[in-house]
């Protein structure tokens, strides 16, 4: 399987210092949609898709695993969740709200490539599941979350924003129909409400427009306290972004960052600067992108790629790269998890990379 392609610029802030692929096999298999999220006690939970290979097949299981020596070894990946004839995934990444409530939104889809676009899916559902004993156990399913009149999903890389009346701030994504009218919104959630929609708001939407699809949507909050979200475009391809003052109730117009880019993960630095991991659009630049603003978006600046896809690839529906992840470990370091295209054996792989914070 091909090891990590890294390149990044000199004279920049962060020092990339390891890079490898995670579980490795010689078996067909299709690693996807990591999701990471670190505990007080230091453990460091990973969740990821799970599936067969050459071909895409429903048969997906959302899997889990976790390190206690940030990230050096890993306990092998056990499922947590599976629904015989779907694909289960990940609908939202690992939601820490405090070590004795971490909650993983999980979902089913059913893909049909005759449909034709990027997301050809003809089923959706999407719960969550519940641990209260860091990640040991796991609760059934609570009942359907539908936030919007058909899809909904909550973006896997966002990490919960706590806000002064209790509540916390993720993003979410959804459709007016199969496959259109995306919007991008986030949703202010109380966790010890019913199970449900009930415990989240209907979303404050971000970015929405007749005839244009916006999801893939993080937010990270700046050090004057300013919420900065960076959201995916699906017909230009181009990454825009916003800010709220407000704690999330109102947001800025929209302006693009420079960067085309989809699956976005903001992570701030030490030294307030924001760095944005991302599914690179530009086509003389296929893989895995970062980007650097000092100046909370006012400006972007490349930096480098954490994966450098092989020359002429051509994804087919439902099989792109990305979905970028981090956590920031205790001594400082970023961890940061994404995967790959499928190569010439059928298989997608996840790859971990380590990061010093230099700023």
């Amino acid at each position: 399987m091909p090891e990590p392609t890294p390149r990044f610029l000199a004279d920049i802030p962060i020092e990339l210092v390891d890079a490898r692929v995670l579980f490795p096999t010689r078996s067909i298999r299709q690693r996807r949609c990591a999701c990471l999220v670190r505990l007080g006690t230091g453990r460091v939970l990973l969740a990821f898709y799970h599936g067969t290979g050459p071909l895409r097949r429903d048969d997906g299981a959302v899997m889990l695993s976790h390190s206690d020596d940030d990230g050096r070894t890993w306990d092998d990946p056990m499922p947590i969740y599976a629904h015989p004839g779907w694909s289960a995934i990940p609908m939202g990444g690992l939601v820490r709200f405090s070590d004795d409530l971490i909650r993983l939104p999980v979902g089913r889809i059913t893909l049909d490539p005759a449909l034709g676009g990027d997301e050809p899916m003809t089923g959706w559902f999407m719960a969550a599941t519940d641990s209260r004993d860091g990640g040991r156990s796991w609760s059934d399913l609570g009942p359907e979350i539908r936030l919007y009149p058909h899809w909904t999903e909550m973006y896997g890389p966002s990490n919960p924003h706590p806000l002064a009346d209790g509540r916390f701030l993720l993003t979410t994504q959804g459709t007016l129909g199969r496959d259109q009218g995306w919007r991008s919104g986030v949703t202010f959630v109380d966790p010890t409400a019913g199970g449900g929609s009930s415990g989240y708001s209907p979303p404050t939407i971000l970015a929405a427009a007749p005839g244009r699809d916006f999801s893939d949507t993080d937010v990270v909050r700046l050090v004057d306290g300013r919420l900065l979200a960076v959201i995916r475009e699906h017909a230009t391809r181009e990454a825009y972004q916003t800010h709220s003052a407000d704690e999330g109730r109102t947001w800025s117009a929209l302006r693009p960052t420079g960067f085309k880019g989809a699956n976005p993960k903001l992570h701030r630095l030490r030294s307030g600067a924001i760095i944005c991991l991302y599914r690179d659009q530009d086509p003389a630049r296929p893989g895995i992108s970062c980007s650097l603003s000092t100046d909370g978006g006012a400006a972007w600046r490349f930096i480098g790629q954490l994966y450098v896809a092989e020359p002429g690839v051509v994804p087919r529906p439902g099989e792109h790269c990305g979905y970028p992840t981090g956590v920031t470990l205790g001594d400082g370091d970023l961890l940061v998890a994404a995967h790959t295209y499928i190569d010439a054996r059928g298989s997608a792989d996840l790859h971990l990379f380590r990061f010093k914070d230099r700023s």
